[in-house]
């Protein structure tokens, strides 16, 4: 192996490391904060003698804003979840805003639907993945599952754009409803 080859895998497997090391600390970093978080919460008592209670100052009235008692509150993964329940809970939390962000962030392909738009964006991010995957590691084994699901990406994203909402295979169904109804009204008027 040439001195250049060398430095070239190396540069690679420098890349790749710091690229895992980007995606894995975006991955973990909601999980850092488990231990405790704070919250100040103001009351006090209204003019009908009804107990208040919230966590923004600005929603206090002003005439009421002397007589406010400020207090924190920790919440801690002990008071009535597990570690675990915790974590299973921010996992979670972090899922669902990873989705609502991706879900939003697909652009707009004319000629397709949304769900098709965002389909093809996220295989051609995928693919993109792969082939970066394919070049960069240095392992046989790796490079081959690569290449395995390039292919099965390849496959499947024909076939997902076929079956997806407003894809080919729902407006024909939805033309086989009509020309049955269609036909169903004629049976009906034949006396």
């Amino acid at each position: 192996m040439s001195p250049r080859s060398k430095h070239r895998n190396s540069q690679r497997r420098w890349i790749l490391t710091v690229w895992l090391l980007a995606v894995g600390g975006c991955l973990v970093m909601p999980l850092a904060s488990i231990e405790a978080s704070a919250t100040t919460v103001y009351s006090y008592i209204d003019e009908q003698g009804t107990p208040v209670m919230t966590d923004n100052f600005n929603t206090i009235p002003e005439r009421y804003r002397a007589r406010v008692k400020a207090t924190e509150q920790v919440a801690t993964a002990s008071q009535g979840t597990s570690a675990a329940g915790t974590i299973h809970e921010r996992v979670s939390n972090f899922g669902r805003q990873l989705r609502d962000m991706v879900s939003g962030s697909a652009p707009n392909i004319s000629g397709l639907s949304h769900s098709q738009s965002g389909i093809l964006t996220y295989a051609g991010l995928a693919a993109i993945v792969l082939l970066v995957a394919m070049n960069v590691m240095k392992g046989q084994f790796i490079r081959l599952l690569a290449l395995g699901c390039l292919i099965l990406l390849g496959l499947a994203t024909p076939v997902l754009l076929y079956v997806s909402d407003d894809g080919p295979m729902n407006v024909m169904k939805n033309k086989a409803s009509q020309v049955e109804k269609k036909h169903q009204d004629r049976v009906q008027q034949i006396p």
